[in-house]
């Protein structure tokens, strides 16, 4: 199987080829500014307005609470120095470090910064990836200016909290100094952080670039002395540019790996696994009273989903779309890591999941499709910085639901269209894949698959009812039994369809960039950009 897709990024490849030739360009003497070519990302400082992908234009300058080993990938400190919960898990007490100062002369950071950063994932606008837990917080309190403690209206466990702290979550620290003298103007157009680049400006739809932050509260210092984001919505375009040795680092959809091998650029993977790739499914919200829901919907016969998600050949998938470097998912977002985790989930899949167009057909015309009635629907596609397989995806899926007879067509949207549609549980007409970066299994739940989070993707009673005894649990025991309830349920009603899980990937030309070690669980997925060590 071959998708248009993929023959279009041949296509181009072909020509980029051809004016390019087959290696990067050389290195300069000494590289003063490091490129990233991206994909591109919803362009703005207002954080709290952003989806977690997007924040890697945040991961140079605004820092977070804790900071995460770029190797192992453990929870380490960064602008708080030690951490500690109370008993019942609804106290989070953050001992803040001492004399880290903010760019642009806003002076020092403290526990009014901590404060001031939770109010704005708080507003009205905010779309914050983590707004439904930090939402449940009731009051942060400020004992002095080095001290912040949470206090949540029920227990948070270790792992979320550790998460939603971290540059894995989304609370990040500006000055609030700031704001109080520029207001919102301020933050938009020079933002304040404490990370080791400062904030230079962006060119909407071009660029975002940063400078070297020389006064570090680390005291190490980056290779280079600038940094810039620039944006290539086109894969061919960015590879053009990582050849050509107009940029030093891109993001490339696996398709292109084989050929960006070949041609002399060194491919650099996350520490961890980083990301699921799942396809969700509009309209799935069951809980008894839903004014939205709509049982005429395409996706709200389990025998639909059933027959779409068998339709699909994911080995063929993994080794075109993916180039073969990926695992299959059992269920989205669960990892043997995860709590609640089901080892018999693998055996089960093989047996509820397994390719087998004949049965799709049977199981579709039970449901009342068939020729005459063909079941319609669309497939939304985006591109997002991480995120390059999206259009070649849903491509590919629309081939296998035509060989199955469904008519589905594949478009491209932008990334904050989709998401808004979604959220506003507009979405019953279409599905959307969706790469999603690595989360502690309970927060998937709470985002993904309950009323009172962000994305309602699917909802019932069942779920409402063991994700809230969840919510109220501290036993460790108890809280694996729902959770692993909680996984059978979406892998027995097929909720969605779980494709795979693989480690972030980005090429770099060897001969700029000698090493650079990044975890993955990043919010911005490649982070660490500090870390890049440039060839002598």
């Amino acid at each position: 199987m071959k998708s248009r897709a993929i023959s279009l990024f041949a296509g181009l490849l072909m020509a980029v080829i051809t004016v390019l030739g087959t290696a990067p360009s050389p290195a300069s003497a000494a590289v003063k500014r490091l490129i990233f070519a991206s994909a591109g990302f919803h362009e703005s400082n207002r954080f709290w307005t952003i989806a977690r992908p997007d924040h890697l234009q945040f991961e140079p300058f605004w820092e977070t609470l804790v900071g995460i080993d770029p190797k192992t990938g453990e929870y380490i400190p960064a602008l708080a120095m030690k951490w500690e919960h109370s008993a019942d898990f609804k106290d989070w007490t953050f001992h803040l470090r001492k004399g880290v100062q903010f760019h642009h002369g806003f002076g020092e950071f403290t526990s009014a910064d901590v404060v001031h950063n939770h109010a704005l994932l708080l507003r009205k606008d905010s779309t914050a990836t983590l707004r439904p837990l930090w939402r449940t917080v009731e009051k942060v309190d400020t004992p002095d200016k080095y001290t912040a403690v949470f206090r949540f209206k029920g227990p948070v466990m270790p792992p979320s909290m550790m998460f939603a702290a971290s540059r894995s979550g989304d609370l990040r620290m500006s000055s609030k100094a700031q704001w109080d003298k520029e207001g919102i103007e301020g933050l938009d157009k020079q933002p304040a952080g404490t990370g080791p680049f400062i904030y230079v400006g962006r060119q909407m739809g071009l660029n975002c670039v940063y400078k070297r932050n020389d006064q570090h509260w680390s005291g190490n210092k980056v290779d280079y002395e600038e940094l810039e984001f620039r944006i290539a919505r086109e894969e061919a375009t960015r590879l053009a540019l990582l050849l050509s040795g107009d940029v030093q680092i891109a993001d490339l959809p696996r398709e292109l790996h084989k050929d960006a091998l070949a041609r002399g650029l060194k491919r650099v993977s996350s520490s961890l696994a980083t990301d699921w790739v799942s396809v969700y499914l509009g309209g799935l919200w069951y809980i008894t009273g839903d004014k939205d829901f709509d049982p005429k919907a395409p996706f709200v016969n389990k025998k639909v989903r059933q027959a779409l998600n068998i339709a699909i050949n994911r080995k063929e998938l993994m080794n075109t779309v993916f180039a073969g470097r990926a695992e299959l998912a059992y269920v989205s977002l669960y990892i043997p890591t995860s709590e609640g985790w089901n080892p018999k989930w693998e055996s089960r899949f093989n047996e509820l999941y397994a390719y087998n167009p004949e049965k799709a057909k049977a199981l579709l015309k039970e449901a009342g499709y068939g020729p005459g009635n063909p079941l319609k629907f669309d497939i939304w596609a985006f591109t997002e910085p991480g995120e390059s397989e999206g259009p070649a995806i849903a491509d590919a899926l629309a081939i296998y639901f035509k060989n199955v007879g469904v008519e589905a067509v594949a478009s491209m949207h932008d990334w904050a269209q989709i998401r808004t549609v979604y959220r506003k549980k507009q979405s019953k007409g279409f599905m959307w894949p969706n790469i999603i970066g690595w989360r502690p299994a309970d927060q998937g739940i709470r985002n993904f698959y309950f009323s009172k989070g962000n994305n309602h993707h699917y909802e019932d009673d069942f779920l409402e009812k063991t994700y809230g005894a969840v919510l109220k649990s501290t036993d460790a025991k108890q809280r694996s039994d729902l959770m692993q309830a909680i996984g059978d349920h979406l892998q027995n009603e097929y909720v969605d369809i779980p494709l795979f899980w693989f480690r972030n990937e980005v090429f770099v030309n060897p001969k700029v960039v000698a090493s650079w070690v990044y975890p993955g669980p990043a919010a911005g997925r490649s982070s660490h950009f500090e870390g890049i060590k440039l060839v002598k």
